[in-house]
């Protein structure tokens, strides 16, 4: 194929990337290894002239947008294909849905190429122009080679990605920017600053992530000056043509360092990768390298995309390892993950656990029994190890509760069943996980509760529980009541005052005044709440307060105000929320429609629902994206749903034993499981990173512990990053022992196949002197002598062969020993020596074989002391990644102790102007204790960092 052909396009209707399926069909025909070659620059540039001289034509055709591919066969390497891949021109101007699309066009092209050109024009400013190459600065985010990293992943990236080759056109001729490249090899370190650690421009992260960095520079290509359009190659100019000729011979003869285009051994494999990568960035999903996938459900996607009905083929994706050909790869196998649906009401999900199509019930009440986690749901949201945004809501049944969740879930048909009689209709905590509308790489987990107050249901004692529950496992608490905000719906709202009888602090009764005021978990619920929402359903009356308009939050405030004199049990609900819970917000809303047309609120579209019903629910809903946080539990530790999960169940189980659920009992539970995994996940990295980054055997031990350093560096973050409350640093050892056994093993590996490849170079190199020795060779008068040449010959030759690894020495100094009986029988032999010189040969014989026994004990010793020395260095690297954690969490504690302490200052003024004198002087004791915490972590602080 010499013609180009469109390889992806924009789609006009969905405004989406499409594969051109004839193209793909081309492609599943190529046999042999590719090497591709992908371009990108701003338009202008001539990017298209540089690919057509690569493919050896003077001329192509003009593109429409996308990404369009040319195949040839290579013209250096008769087995392979070369592809080249054009990308449209980037505009100097672009909206951002422009930019979205060429990002992702700029995505496919480094992760299907080989080489990766990025090609600029008539730049003075080098720096500034490469650094207008501003996606790569979200390759980190877009991109993960392993299912668990960590966002921050550049290290693994750069074991992946393509080599790097920037263009610079039309430089002025004999510029100082060519003499210096020509000086440096074309060295793109030459032209711009090295990366500073602090700094995050393009070019540091070109750098950084990319494994080989390479620039060309190229005058004018006409021979006149003039410019125009070039239709041949006599009209270069012959400058221009020797660095053309430079330059190709480096795309097409250059060996690529490591990166992922290479691991496509053809071309069905190559067009499959690519269907998986537009499929997920059609999605805005992050792309996962070492991932399977359902292949069937990918297919299916694809075709209600309308862009082709082939059958999906599984990729051949595997993280290769270093230096790894591509020859070994295999397929990677998708096994589901979840198990079908077993429960009556089945529930359909796209793949992801956090992309549920319906709710599914998270905790069953079922009439007769104690409360249970259902299994199912619980294994859904284990899977999910985003940090979880949890809204649970609460309130009267018939209230229109599933509404207001089914808008927050994006959904306006099917979801949380809604009904439209007095009988209810949810029972227990029904759970829906979506991924968060505004905030990537997070999950919005909605709990909507059985209605409160059902004179039908048999397990009424169940309310309080649920009540309790969603506070415990919710970030954002919606409280759901209709009418209006009066004492008679304060009294419905009695569950707040219950609190202390279904929740506990801490597991024992008081404080330990012996304890570190900085460690101890204070016995007050505002530490631990959640931001409590109060949504006011068919509200009728006017928002004014003395004549003038207010806002909802006002109006709950002014609910909320207590008056001295009232009867102590009438201010309880309005005491304890303010108590409880110190951010509050306040949603009032009309009637949604006419009672006839309520029974089908499902199927009523917005336009016809009441304007200011809908104007708040957007409100609602808007308010709950940009501003409830993630689940955070004591200590700071952002929730995922594999805890959210864990938590469910202890304090599930708490109940159904009897017991008070205990916020400090459960986080120290959660802790032990955490930090198990959290050693798991710790000595998986470093497996993986050892696998993929070690090249064994190794020369020299140095590079050995360099390596050794890295994997574990990120091993110990990967650990800390899920870690909390190791207080003995008892899980930190766990996983150093952990890796020691790791590195001890590669060690034994290293030096295994060091003295492998070592004996096996040795066999080679010594043939030819153990057949003389067989066939009596050396015999001869003389022959002593010869052999010593010879021998001295041949371990020279063995000490200049590469890559034997550490074992060299070790392994050469064994096998001369075991030639010393050979060597003795040809000396004795050898007639021409008297008995004096045979002596002396032979005391110069034992003298070299002492002298390398000293080398080599002292090359051991050296070993041994480089081992000593990365042992303190290891524990150094332990200590400082937990002292610096360890001041994180002081200073995250520092401020949630400063945001209590203003909030008990604000009440305790509230309280005077309303005249409880007597309850302000109980807030003064606690705002003291504060004070003093938070005194004494300053002082603490510093005695750290002195």
């Amino acid at each position: 194929m010499m013609e180009s052909m469109c390889l992806v396009e924009m789609s006009p209707v969905s405004n989406t990337l499409q594969v051109n399926p004839a193209t793909l069909s081309f492609l599943k025909t190529l046999e042999g290894p590719l090497k591709v070659v992908a371009i990108f620059g701003p338009k202008g540039t001539g990017k298209s002239f540089l690919l057509d001289q690569l493919a050896g034509q003077d001329q192509g055709l003009l593109h429409s947008p996308g990404i369009w591919l040319q195949c040839l066969p290579h013209p250096t390497k008769p087995d392979a294909t070369l592809l080249l891949l054009d990308t449209e021109g980037l505009p100097e101007q672009m909206e951002e849905n422009e930019k979205s699309v060429s990002f992702k066009l700029f995505l496919l092209d480094v992760l299907l190429c080989n080489v990766f050109i990025y090609n600029t024009k008539g730049a003075w400013d080098l720096q500034k122009e490469l650094d207008k190459l501003i996606y790569v600065k979200k390759l980190p985010d877009k991109v993960r080679v392993l299912e668990d990293c960590p966002l921050e992943n550049n290290f693994l990236l750069s074991s992946v990605l393509p080599d790097f080759v920037w263009c610079l056109r039309d430089m002025a001729p004999d510029s100082f920017w060519e003499k210096e490249l020509q000086g440096h090899d074309h060295n793109l370190d030459s032209l711009i600053s090295s990366p500073a650690v602090l700094e995050a421009t393009p070019s540091s992260y070109i750098q950084t992530l990319f494994p080989s960095q390479k620039a060309f520079c190229f005058h004018s290509p006409h021979v006149d000056g003039k410019g125009g359009k070039i239709v041949s190659s006599d009209m270069l100019h012959p400058i221009f043509q020797e660095q053309l000729e430079s330059f190709k011979d480096y795309i097409l003869n250059q060996r690529p360092k490591n990166s992922l285009g290479s691991k496509f051994i053809n071309g069905k494999d190559w067009s499959a990768s690519l269907k998986r990568f537009v499929d997920m960035l059609s999605r805005d999903e992050p792309i996962l390298l070492n991932d399977g996938w359902d292949g069937e459900e990918a297919t299916s996607s694809w075709e209600n995309d309308g862009s082709f009905n082939e059958p999906w083929t599984d990729p051949p994706w595997t993280i290769p390892e270093r230096n790894e050909t591509p020859s070994t790869l295999q397929p990677s196998v998708w096994e589901p993950r979840v198990p079908p649906p077993s429960s009556s009401r089945a529930v359909p999900r796209t793949g992801q656990p956090n992309d549920m199509e319906e709710p599914m019930c998270l905790i069953e009440n079922n009439p007769g029994e104690k409360l249970q986690v259902n299994q199912e749901a619980l294994q859904l949201l284990q899977m999910i190890q985003q940090p979880v945004v949890v809204v649970a809501i609460v309130g009267l049944y018939r209230t229109g509760k599933s509404y207001l969740m089914n808008k927050l879930a994006g959904r306006d048909k099917g979801g949380f069943s809604l009904g439209a009689t007095v009988q209810a209709n949810t029972k227990g905590i029904w759970m829906w996980c979506r991924p968060h509308p505004r905030k990537p790489g997070h999950t919005l987990v909605l709990l909507d509760t059985e209605g409160l107050g059902d004179v039908e249901k048999s397990n009424v004692e169940n309310d309080s529980w649920v009540f309790a529950l969603s506070i415990l496992l919710s970030s954002t608490f919606v409280y759901n009541s209709m009418g209006t905000i009066d004492q008679f719906a304060l009294e419905k709202l009695h569950y707040v005052t219950e609190l202390t009888e279904h929740i506990k602090v801490k597991a024992s009764g008081g404080q330990n005044l012996e304890e570190d005021e900085d460690d101890r978990i204070p016995d007050d619920f505002v530490w631990f709440f959640p931001t409590f929402i109060w949504a006011v359903r068919d509200f009728t009356l006017q928002l004014e307060l003395d004549g003038r308009p207010i806002s909802g939050d006002e109006y709950l405030e002014n609910a909320l105000q207590r008056r001295e004199g009232l009867p102590e049990k009438l201010d309880f609900a309005k005491k304890y929320i303010r108590e409880y819970f110190p951010s509050r917000k306040c949603f009032v809303f009309d009637r949604p429609a006419t009672r006839q047309e309520l029974v089908k609120l499902e199927d009523l579209p917005e336009r016809k629902l009441n304007h200011d019903f809908v104007q708040e629910a957007h409100r609602f809903r808007n308010y709950i994206y940009e501003t409830a946080e993630a689940k955070v539990i004591p200590g700071g530790h952002t929730v995922t749903g594999t805890l959210l999960g864990n938590l469910a169940v202890t304090y599930v189980d708490a109940i159904r034993s009897g017991a008070i659920p205990c916020i400090e009992n459960a986080v120290l539970a959660l802790a032990q499981i955490e930090n198990s995994a959290a050693v798991h996940d710790g000595a998986k990295r470093y497996g993986e990173m050892a696998e993929l980054m070690f090249t064994l055997p190794t020369e020299t031990v140095e590079e050995l512990l360099k390596v050794h350093a890295e994997c574990e560096n990120e091993a110990i973050q990967v650990f800390l990053a899920r870690a909390f409350k190791d207080d003995g640093q008892e899980y930190q050892k766990q996983l150093k022992n952990q890796i020691e056994i790791k590195f001890e093993e590669i060690c034994r590996r290293n030096e295994q196949e060091s003295l492998d490849r070592c004996q096996a170079v040795l066999f080679e190199l010594f043939q030819d002197l153990e057949e003389k020795i067989c066939n009596g060779s050396y015999s001869v008068p003389g022959g002593y002598q010869c052999f010593q040449d010879d021998q001295r010959r041949t371990v020279e030759s063995y000490r200049l062969t590469p890559q034997k690894g550490l074992m060299a020495s070790m392994a050469l100094e064994e096998f001369l020993k075991s030639k010393e009986t050979a060597a003795q029988s040809i000396l004795q032999a050898d007639r021409n020596l008297t008995d004096r010189q045979k002596e002396i040969e032979a005391e110069k014989a034992r003298a070299e074989a002492s002298q390398r026994e000293a080398n080599l004990q002292r090359q051991l010793k050296e070993q041994t002391q480089r081992m000593a020395e990365d042992n303190e260095r290891s524990y150094k690297a332990h200590e400082a990644q937990l002292i610096a954690k360890m001041e994180e969490d002081r200073r995250r504690q520092q401020r949630e102790h400063e945001q209590v302490l203003n909030f008990k200052l604000q009440e305790q003024s509230r309280l005077l102007q309303e005249g409880f004198q007597r309850e302000a002087g109980r807030l003064q004791t606690e705002i003291g204790t504060l004070q003093n915490q938070i005194h004494h972590q300053s002082r603490k602080k510093r005695c750290v960092i002195s």
